[in-house]
């Protein structure tokens, strides 16, 4: 039995690690930081829920970009 529950300390560890810079996203987007770090540290659904915040904040960058882009195009036309 403690074996096991030694076998996913270094499991535990990555989700802490991954807690931290999620917490930091989340913060910096507005969302709810505990909630974010809740459901990063469970066992699994923490590392997809990982990508799931950083492909999100990926797309988020990039409609910005798009909309920044959009606005300077429309300044110049005028």
């Amino acid at each position: 039995m403690g074996s096991t529950l030694i076998s996913f300390l270094p499991m535990f560890i990555m989700q802490l690690i991954y807690a931290v810079f999620v917490a930091q996203i989340a913060a910096r987007t507005n969302k709810n930081v505990p909630v974010y770090v809740v459901v990063t540290l469970i066992p699994f659904v923490g590392m997809f829920f990982l990508i799931y915040v950083l492909w999100s904040t990926i797309l988020s960058l990039l409609d910005s970009v798009n909309q920044l882009k959009q606005s300077l195009i429309g300044k110049i036309e005028t």
